[in-house]
């Protein structure tokens, strides 16, 4: 239960602190320039707690969705109906702001987030300089892929001739293709370059990707285990595992089965620790009850996942920012949009990549705020009404015309957007919850042939009355 409530409590406050650092910087920035604030707020809708300081109402809103800060100078008729109860102002009597302040009150949310990536950034590389490359794990002996000569410890550097650094990477190049397709891996083998093309699969069917082959799970250990055989080895978690009895270790799965090899066995094995080749030697013990050979430590290193990414700060948030934008260039691509548009996640995506993350543990989870913090930044400049770049464009047009835009016409465009954005949520929060728990079961007919089946009985007769 405590671990539970744990997750529950730092997946709302990581995905809190984002909205809060995004609406801060729109807050401080028009508050440095002058401007009217009406509202802060995290959290959208009817508000679950709020209190009035100087004329500006705090409050946390019921839906934990995003955010805002009420700016009636950018936004003249308001949005009071979709943001929730905040009082409307008398908004004729306000001073013009200049389209300089209203372009910095609109980038500040955005630049904020990305100053939050880069300091998020600088504690994952303190943290975690284990780079998560696309190394293949496991190739089974009956697949096509042995056939064609793919070997566990293979990197694959690029797919579709497409340059890839991580697991991720290729993932998304390959299932941009779409449907059940043919992709061509290009593979560093032992010093050499070659191409294999291979069938894969579509995921959303429930399919492995690319059957026979996994991906190598940097073996990268975790906790130690008062007692065991690894704390008594001098183990020390985030030590990466590069040899085990004299054998290069290729990843957890290859640690793994190196270990039930040894059973009672006193061996060697070196660990990279700090940039620096340490060796150690441990006697993995035997259990029992369990039937295996134990060392006593647990995996600490992560899957390949866009926010795993480690090396400095300045490569995480370029990487981040690459993910975002090959996604958004993948969505205005005709032969990409459909896959695209199949692989974008809402709030209960978001929440639901927070929790995994959490589970593999606190480093992971703040890669992925990173990420996050840079797609929103990204997103919110794209020029749409209802986003900052929206305003953005705004103000230039001003700027430029000498003109402002009609208050009616940004009123109107906003609050169609916002609707459009709203609905957009919705729908992806309702495929998103139907991929996790498959909630569409319960909204299906039985089939008629099942109907016609069912033997009438007095209790189905009692049921009806």
């Amino acid at each position: 239960m405590l671990t539970i409530l744990y997750i529950v409590v730092m997946t709302l406050f990581l995905f809190g602190i984002t909205i809060f650092v995004h609406e801060w910087g729109h807050f401080i920035v028009a508050k440095k320039c002058g401007l009217k604030i009406e509202a802060f707020s995290i959290g959208m809708g009817p508000a679950l707690w709020k209190k009035e300081v100087d004329g500006i109402l705090y409050k946390i809103g019921a839906f934990p969705i995003g955010g805002y800060v009420s700016l009636p100078q950018l936004d003249p008729a308001g949005m009071e109906k979709i943001q929730g109860d905040n009082d409307e102002a008398d908004r004729d009597t306000l001073p013009d702001v200049s389209p300089l302040k209203k372009i910095a009150v609109a980038v500040a949310g955005p630049i904020c987030n990305i100053i939050f990536a880069f300091l998020l950034a600088m504690i994952v590389a303190t943290a975690n300089n284990q780079e998560v490359l696309a190394i293949v794990g496991t190739v089974a002996e009956d697949s096509v892929a042995a056939e064609k000569g793919l070997k566990p410890a293979d990197q694959v550097i690029a797919v579709n001739g497409k340059p890839i650094k991580s697991w991720y990477d290729g993932q998304v190049e390959a299932l941009l293709t779409g449907g059940d397709f043919e992709v061509t891996l290009t593979v560093l083998s032992a010093g050499e370059t070659r191409e294999i093309t291979l069938t894969a699969n579509n995921p959303e069917n429930g399919d492995v990707l690319i059957p026979g082959i996994s991906e190598a799970i940097p073996c990268v250990l975790g906790r130690v285990t008062p007692g065991s055989p690894a704390e008594a080895a001098g183990i020390q978690p985030n030590d990466f595992v590069k040899e085990f009895a004299g054998t290069p270790v290729i990843d957890w799965n290859h640690f793994t089965e190196l270990v039930q090899k040894h059973p009672d066995e006193t061996v060697p094995m070196v660990v990279l620790r700090d940039d620096e080749l340490v060796s150690l030697t441990v006697t993995p013990k035997y259990d029992e009850g369990l039937e295996r050979a134990l060392v006593g430590v647990n995996l600490g290193g992560s899957m390949s996942m866009p926010w795993t990414l480690t090396g400095n700060p300045l490569e995480q948030v370029k990487s981040d920012s690459l993910s975002i934008f090959r996604l958004l260039k993948a969505l205005t691509t005709p032969s990409e949009s459909k896959q695209a548009a199949g692989g974008l996640g809402g709030p209960v995506a978001i929440f639901t990549m927070i929790t995994f993350a959490l589970k593999m543990g606190i480093i992971n989870a703040l890669g992925l705020i990173r990420f996050i913090n840079i797609n929103l930044a990204v997103l919110n400049l794209l020029p749409l009404p209802v986003l900052d770049g929206g305003h953005i464009c705004f103000a230039l047009w001003e700027m430029i015309t000498k003109r402002k835009v009609h208050p009616k016409v940004v009123a109107s465009l906003v609050n169609v957007f916002a609707i459009l954005l709203l609905s957009a949520m919705v729908f992806l929060s309702w495929r998103d919850a139907d991929r996790n728990w498959n909630i569409s079961r319960f909204f299906k007919k039985a089939p008629a042939e099942q109907v016609e089946a069912a033997p009438e009985a007095p209790a189905a007769e009692t049921a009806i009355e």
